[in-house]
C-alpha cells in the first residue's frame, strides 16, 4: 500500500504533466510544502463568470512573492482537481511546522495602524484567543534566563509569560505611553517607552536575551517593510547564541525563511499547517516562525 508521501510524490509528477494554464484571482498566496510551491486563493473562473476560493489551485515553478503581489494577479501553472487538492490539502495539513510555509505577497500598500492601548483594541480579542496561545506554545520547551516582548503593547503576553516562568526576567518595548502605563500596572518594571527601531538606546546596554518576542511588529499595517528588517536586525544582535526568536502575528508577516535564514538565524518552524486551509473570514493565525540563532 502506498503511503501519503508516495501519494503526494505520484500527485504531483501527475499535475506536472498537465499542460500549463494561465489563471488569475482576487487574490493569491504561496504555499511551499515538499519541495513544491503551490498557489492558493480567490481565483476567477472564466466559465462560471464569478471567483471561487482554492486551497490549492496551481503547481507552479520559478514563481516568487513578487510576481503575485497586489489585488488582481496571473500567474501561470499546472492545473490542481478537485481531487488532487482535496488530498494535498490533507498531506500539506500533516506535515511538521518546519516543513510548509505560507507566504503572503504585498497586497495592501496603506498606512500602517495607529493603535491606541492595545487591550481596547478591536484585534486584542484576536490576539489573546488564538496567537497568545499559539506563541506561548511555541515557547514551551524553551529554557530562558531572559526574554524580550518587542511591541508588547499593553503587556498582556508578558504577564502571561511571566507568570508561565517566573523565574525569567521579562523586558518589554513599547512606543505607546499608555501601553507602557498599562504595563507597568501589571507590575512589570523593565518596560521601555520608544520605538523597537531604537532598540540600542532604549534597552540597557550589553543586555542581551535568550529570547525575543514579535508578536505583531512585523506585520503589516504595523510596520513598514524596510523598518521591520531594521528591527530584526537589531534584535539579532541583541539574541544570545543559541538564542531563539518568535514571530507572528494577525497581519501578514513581512519577512520569509528566506530572509530569516539571511539575517543568520536558523529557522526550525515555518507555519501552522492545519490552520492554512481555514476559512480566512474566522481564523486568523496562519504565521508562525520560530528561529534560533545558531552563531
Amino acid at each position: 500500500m502506498r503511503n501519503d508521501e508516495e501519494q503526494f510524490e505520484e500527485t504531483v509528477e501527475k499535475i506536472r504533466n498537465t499542460a500549463p494554464v494561465s489563471l488569475t484571482g482576487q487574490w493569491f498566496n504561496l504555499i511551499r510544502a515538499g519541495g513544491c510551491d503551490f498557489i492558493q486563493g480567490q481565483v476567477h473562473d472564466a466559465e462560471k463568470g464569478k471567483g471561487c476560493a482554492r486551497n490549492i489551485a496551481l503547481l507552479v515553478e520559478g514563481i516568487g512573492p513578487g510576481d503575485i503581489e497586489g489585488f488582481w494577479p496571473e500567474v501561470i501553472g499546472h492545473p490542481v482537481t478537485e481531487i488532487e487538492e482535496a488530498f494535498l490539502v490533507r498531506y500539506i495539513s500533516s506535515l511538521d511546522e518546519n516543513e510548509v510555509e505560507l507566504i503572503v505577497p504585498l497586497r495592501n500598500v496603506s498606512a500602517s495602524v495607529n493603535w491606541g492601548r492595545f487591550d481596547e483594541e478591536k484585534e486584542y480579542e484576536i490576539y489573546a484567543s488564538a496567537i497568545y496561545p499559539a506563541l506561548l506554545d511555541a515557547l514551551s520547551g524553551i529554557r530562558f534566563e531572559r526574554l524580550l516582548d518587542a511591541g508588547c503593547g499593553s503587556g498582556n503576553l508578558l504577564e502571561r509569560i511571566a507568570e508561565r516562568y517566573p523565574d525569567a526576567e521579562c523586558h518589554g518595548i513599547d512606543m505607546n505611553p499608555d501601553n507602557v502605563e498599562a504595563s507597568r500596572e501589571k507590575g512589570l518594571s523593565r518596560i521601555y517607552e520608544g520605538d523597537a527601531e531604537e532598540m540600542d538606546r532604549l534597552l540597557p546596554a550589553e543586555t542581551t536575551y535568550d529570547v525575543i518576542v514579535f508578536c505583531g511588529l512585523l506585520n503589516r499595517q504595523v510596520t513598514e517593510r524596510e523598518k521591520a528588517w531594521n528591527i530584526l536586525m537589531q534584535g539579532v544582535r541583541r539574541l544570545n547564541p543559541q538564542g531563539h526568536l518568535v514571530i507572528t502575528g494577525y497581519s501578514s508577516c513581512h519577512l520569509t525563511a528566506d530572509d530569516l535564514s539571511r539575517a543568520g538565524l536558523a529557522v526550525i518552524r515555518k507555519s501552522l499547517p492545519k490552520h492554512l486551509f481555514k476559512d480566512y473570514d474566522t481564523y486568523a493565525l496562519r504565521q508562525l516562525y520560530l528561529c534560533r540563532k545558531d552563531a
